[in-house]
């Protein structure tokens, strides 16, 4: 069986091993540790020896040690939870637990019974979670829930004591079963036969037949038939054969006994089931993901652990420091005259946005003021200027094309105001000009190639001369024209292979560089799954190379999660520009697994494309991350949270001399990719949300922009910088995802609760010394986290209010600002601090030099 989440100690040699998986084919199987297997989802068919169950959701059984059962999928999906204890790790405690045979199933009890069972799930939901969370000394924790567990079973349960001659008898035969299972499954495919089997065992048909009856609980024909049908559905959801060419391909006889194995199964013919279950035609995953079980995030789940958790008193303040519980002491010293290496405002480089309309209503105008003024970034970046709502393209009554630049001048000169320069990807295609009608998000951007090549190219080039004309050459020689976003994800930016956008490239650079050789040009604008998983930027860059074209800066996208499905959310997309109900499509985006990269991700990220831009150009162009988040998703409710903020600032600091950008995703929540979120709070990208309320990840930035030039000291969660004779002291507190999050569930994170599906972290206190500091200082102090300046959880406590009014708004964004306190200092030689810093939080110690 493929598992995909699989607790680490299955490696440690660890008493127990936790499978979370999904059943889609027929399996047999049998081991030496007991199983504990709970339905957290749908339901499956089950046999155990003889006996045959179906098991329904919140169902639990046992499976005893060398037990033959078998399991295979009813017609809905399911997940299910394994835990397997190895008893030889506990027998020096119980001595018989070897020889049991524990009865233990709760389907065959009366409700008031299922008290005993309770415990039991009870016991389980403590294991996942001391598992996923992975707090100090979770093993000894998970241990005693282990023996407790066992106590309970042996309390509770009725079991049977096997003797030893018994048990050694059934381990003979159960290596004898495997070896017929195994020369079974080798020679399937020519035709096999029950004579086949005996001949190949040297025992008789007789026996053999009355063997495997015993011991699988199904005859050896019934045996084979599961393996056909396995076969058939295969067949049926990824080929086009027709139902006779796929009764025989997978071993029936005839057409009539396909559908009988089916309608016994599946309780549906061969034809409904392919209607149901069927792959599209472009389904990339091919069959061989269909001869395994499918995993976790496989199947259509929607926060399947809630049912397993339930059995837990969570406080919803769990993640919450607590100054009783365990704190991590942290001593930092360092010498003002140390200055290791110089910190880049890299970060400081890039904004980003959503359209390029957005820019012309007022309320996004005002934020945009408060970021630049709080901030002070360089460059912004954004989709759509040549998009239909833009009113570029005209034509007059002679049917002469036209253009008009008003709201592109409205969006530029509001930028000049702000002191701010347009990062410019060239995109999306006007509808005018594009070879058909297919767009992607809710404002209808057209993502298809030109009808014509060069009426993308003369739009670019009188854009540009408008600019050049407008501002002045020189300034427009500082500005970035990036080639469209995300030509690699086909049928979602761009209707076209990569040859085509290859191609699509080269005529936009020229075009570029017709009006000024000093124009820069970059691209590709790929997602990073692209830019690792395969040689699509390499053969971009040799394309670029062999041509002649010119690149003055490579830009990708990175964000934390990548989807189980990349179809799937390809489908999405299809659907959307379908112009499918938004609610439905919205359902399906929450429904759509994510996976997530560990906390790493993104300098890891930054230095593949490093090497592979070093390997292909002599003089290496900038490197711009034109899209960066912790997730690509709009409603992820983590993105309002504390933990943005210290994301933001850990990726930032460890990426320094790495990237010439880093484009965070964006400044606001003013955004329509899937339309406007409802909630105050919804989880959108940005640094504010929709009601200018600021997030604590803005925070992030406004520390960020208080350091120094120079770096005196850093480490783990912290930064020492200088400035002058003046000091900035930068502490956060960093967790990142636990296990289950990370592998797609997300059971624990819901609007009221957003910080369960974290690492367990200690809050830190940390003691801090910076010697040679002499004369008066004045110390400022910030500090961020869930109690101070998380609008977040401040709006949470108010009861999680929607539609607030203006009082209520103006009420949180008082919250949503760190605590500040003030302080004058005299030093001698010396300067000393004691600072606590909670999970998920920040501080910056300023530390300015008074004449």
């Amino acid at each position: 069986m493929h598992y995909l989440y699989e607790s680490e100690e299955n490696h440690m040699g660890f008493p127990i091993k936790e499978f979370i998986h999904s059943i889609n084919q027929f399996e047999t199987h049998w081991h030496k540790e007991i199983e504990i297997l709970m339905v957290l989802k749908g339901s499956i068919n089950m046999r155990v020896g003889n006996e045959q169950y179906t098991l329904k959701e919140n169902d639990l059984i046992l499976i005893n040690s060398n037990e033959i059962h078998n399991t295979y999928k009813t017609e809905e999906d399911n997940v299910l939870l394994a835990i397997q204890i190895n008893t030889n790790c506990h027998s020096h405690c119980y001595g018989n637990l070897n020889r049991m045979y524990i009865d233990c199933k709760s389907f065959q009890c009366k409700k008031e019974e299922q008290v005993k069972f309770d415990r039991i799930r009870k016991r389980l939901a403590k294991i996942v979670w001391e598992l996923n969370k992975k707090k100090k000394g979770y093993q000894l924790l998970i241990g005693s829930e282990v023996h407790l567990l066992l106590a309970d079973l042996i309390s509770n349960f009725n079991y049977t004591m096997l003797e030893d001659n018994t048990l050694l008898c059934f381990n003979k035969e159960t290596q004898r079963l495997q070896n017929i299972i195994q020369y079974i499954h080798e020679n399937i495919e020519g035709g096999i036969t029950l004579q086949d089997v005996a001949d190949s065992q040297n025992i008789s048909i007789y026996y053999l037949s009355h063997f495997f009856k015993q011991y699988m609980g199904f005859s050896f024909q019934e045996y084979i038939n599961y393996i056909r049908l396995d076969k058939a559905v295969i067949l049926l959801t990824n080929t086009e054969q027709k139902i006779t060419e796929i009764a025989y391909s997978s071993g029936f006889p005839s057409t009539k006994a396909l559908n009988t194995c089916f309608r016994e199964a599946y309780n549906c013919t061969p034809t409904e089931y392919r209607q149901k279950y069927r792959n599209t035609p472009n389904d990339k995953k091919g069959k061989m993901e269909e001869l395994r079980s499918r995993t976790y995030l496989d199947v259509d789940r929607n926060m399947a652990l809630q049912l397993l958790f339930q059995y837990l008193e969570i406080p919803e303040n769990n993640s919450k420091d607590n100054h009783q519980t365990h704190k991590l002491n942290e001593i930092i010293e360092m010498n003002v005259e140390n200055q290791v290496k110089e910190l880049l405002p890299f970060w400081r480089k890039l904004a980003c946005f959503g359209r390029a309309s957005d820019a012309l209503r007022e309320e996004f105008r005002n934020q945009f003021r408060e970021l630049q003024k709080d901030i002070g970034f360089e460059y912004v970046r954004f989709h759509g200027i040549f998009c239909d709502d833009m009113l570029i393209i005209n034509f007059d009554d002679n049917g002469k094309l036209i253009y008009n630049w008003y709201y592109v001048d409205k969006l530029f000169d509001f930028f000049k105001e702000i002191n701010i320069r347009p990062f410019v990807e060239l995109g999306f295609m006007p509808s005018e000009f594009g070879k058909t009608d297919i767009t992607v998000f809710a404002w209808k951007a057209n993502i298809t190639l030109p009808k014509d090549i060069s009426l993308w190219t003369n739009l670019v080039k009188e854009f540009i001369k408008h600019c050049v004309n407008r501002y002045g050459l020189a300034e427009v020689e500082t500005w970035y024209f990036e080639v469209w976003n995300e030509p690699d994800l086909e049928n979602v930016f761009w209707i076209g292979d990569k040859e085509s956008y290859y191609e699509f490239f080269k005529e936009t650079a020229m075009a570029v560089k017709s009006i000024s050789p000093n124009l820069r040009i970059g691209g590709p604008s790929i997602t990073y799954q692209t830019m690792i998983e395969n040689n699509w930027l390499d053969e971009f860059f040799k394309y670029t190379i062999t041509h002649q074209i010119p690149l003055d800066f490579v830009s990708f996208h990175i964000y934390s999660e990548s989807y189980s499905s990349k179809k799937y959310a390809q489908d999405l997309w299809v659907r959307a520009r379908k112009g499918e109900d938004f609610l439905s499509l919205l359902n399906s985006w929450n429904e759509l697994k994510r996976i997530y990269h560990d906390k790493d991700h993104t300098y890891n990220t930054i230095i593949s494309a490093n090497q592979k831009i070093k390997e292909s150009f002599q003089e290496k162009p900038e490197l711009h991350i034109t899209e960066w988040n912790a997730s690509s998703y709009g409603r992820n409710l983590i993105n309002d949270t504390c933990f943005i903020a210290t994301f933001i600032i850990y990726n930032i600091l460890r990426a320094n001399g790495k990237t010439d950008s880093l484009g965070f995703w964006t400044f606001t929540d003013i955004i329509e990719e899937l339309k406007m979120g409802i909630s105050s709070f919804h989880g959108g990208f940005g640094l504010i949300n929709k009601d200018g309320i600021k997030k604590p990840s803005y925070y992030a930035y406004y520390f960020l922009s208080k350091l120094g030039q120079y770096i005196i000291d850093e480490g783990e969660d912290y930064i020492v910088t200088k400035d002058q004779d003046n000091i900035q002291i930068l502490l956060y507190n960093f967790a990142y995802f636990d296990d289950l999050f990370i592998m797609g569930d997300t059971s624990l994170l819901t609007n009221e609760a957003r910080y369960l599906s974290f690492e367990e972290k200690p809050g830190k206190n940390i003691n801090l010394q910076i010697n040679g500091l002499s004369g008066n200082y004045k110390q400022i102090c910030y500090e961020l986290n869930r109690e101070n300046g998380s609008a977040v959880d401040e709006w949470i406590k108010m009861g999680a209010p929607e539609n607030m009014d203006k009082d209520e708004i103006k009420y949180l964004k008082g919250k949503a600002y760190p605590k500040v306190s003030i302080e004058m200092k005299d030093l001698n030689n010396s300067y000393t601090q004691t600072i606590h810093i909670p999970v998920h939080g920040i501080a910056l110690i300023i530390l300015e030099k008074l004449i």
